[in-house]
């Protein structure tokens, strides 16, 4: 547990305790491809637990595919929807497209120039203004997988940080009082494939990323973790937290932007899902500093068990079925509304 004080949690009718600052879901890109009724039935759901937070991603190389030429529709609809449901929206911008990459780059690739994702962030954000106004910058660029792979690995957290210092100012710009989230960091260990949390923002720091975040976000669960494994998550946040304050960001909200467990076949039963997840939302209420906390995702993704990354769904299975999880939640919902 932390050193500093617990916060004053909401503790909810049965065993569900969630964090002041609220909960949310997250979900992946696929949330961009539904059906308008596929997307009401998972926002409906969403909102009958009582969450108040929607992580939204914003694929850049959906919307721009061509430079200066902008295509809103998909993400209008969901920003639209997520609202009439009461949700706060956390957007997630990230994917840049080929035109901005490098030759030769991966697909997950930074662009080019940390310019066009900035005008990019600014044209988001002033589209959004109202309706939108916390803004996090990328997807856990801490594994090679999410930045750009071995090309970018040696240097990942500095090129991070250029990117982000130029899209906080732009954001800031066109928005007043946004909350720019960086960050978004994956429980990873320090090898050729990723670094952990907290190295990654040590060399945040180094690179002069203090003044360009009013939040860091943290993605502290594996999959199907083992006791052991979540003890060395947990102890990696606090090295996280440790730095901040070093560093003199004691005021600023560590996000949790992800948590959850994978159904898939090698993973965790439905049941078990229900309950390590409540304990993720009741480490994250007992920590003085942790803002929102989002639980992914939303829904099953396939109806095959074989994938581990198709079966995040928390609250629905593929064919909409609910889950252990959406049970308790909506019942501890109901009984706090009454």
């Amino acid at each position: 547990m932390t050193s500093e004080a617990p916060q004053s949690s909401r503790r909810v009718p049965g065993p569900v305790v969630v964090p002041d600052a609220g909960f949310g879901f997250a979900d992946g890109m696929s949330i961009l491809s539904l059906t308008p009724r596929a997307l009401e039935r998972q926002l409906t759901a969403v909102e009958r637990t009582g969450a108040t937070w929607l992580r939204v991603p914003v694929n850049w190389s959906q919307i721009e595919q061509r430079r200066g030429r902008f295509q809103w529709t998909v993400l209008d609809r969901v920003v639209r929807k997520a609202r009439r449901h009461d949700l706060s929206i956390l957007a997630n911008i990230s994917q840049a497209p080929r035109w901005a990459r490098a030759l030769l780059s991966e697909s997950s690739a930074p662009p080019q120039d940390p310019s066009t994702y900035a005008r990019f962030s600014a044209a988001v954000a002033k589209r959004y203004r109202g309706k939108i106004t916390h803004w996090e910058i990328w997807n856990e660029p801490n594994l090679n997988g999410s930045f750009g792979g071995i090309r970018t690995h040696g240097n990942a957290p500095e090129l991070y940080s250029r990117l982000l210092k130029p899209a906080y100012r732009a954001i800031h710009r066109v928005q007043r009082r946004p909350v720019v989230v960086a960050g978004a960091l994956a429980a990873g260990t320090d090898s050729s494939s990723s670094y952990s949390m907290s190295a990654f923002v040590r060399r945040m720091y180094d690179a002069g990323a203090r003044g360009s975040f009013d939040a860091l976000a943290l993605h502290p669960y594996i999959g199907s973790g083992t006791d052991a494994t979540r003890r060395r998550v947990y102890a990696d946040v606090q090295r996280v937290r440790r730095l901040m304050v070093e560093h003199r960001n004691k005021q600023l909200a560590i996000w949790w932007t992800e948590l959850g467990h994978s159904t898939w076949a090698g993973g965790v039963s439905p049941q078990a899902q229900r309950r390590l997840i409540l304990e993720q939302l009741e480490a994250a209420a007992g920590r003085a500093y942790v803002g929102p906390a989002f639980v992914y995702a939303i829904r099953d993704n396939g109806a095959s068990t074989a994938e581990v990354g198709a079966n995040f769904g928390s609250l629905l299975s593929h064919d909409f079925e609910p889950k252990p999880l959406y049970r308790t939640l909506r019942r501890s919902h109901r009984s706090r509304s009454e």
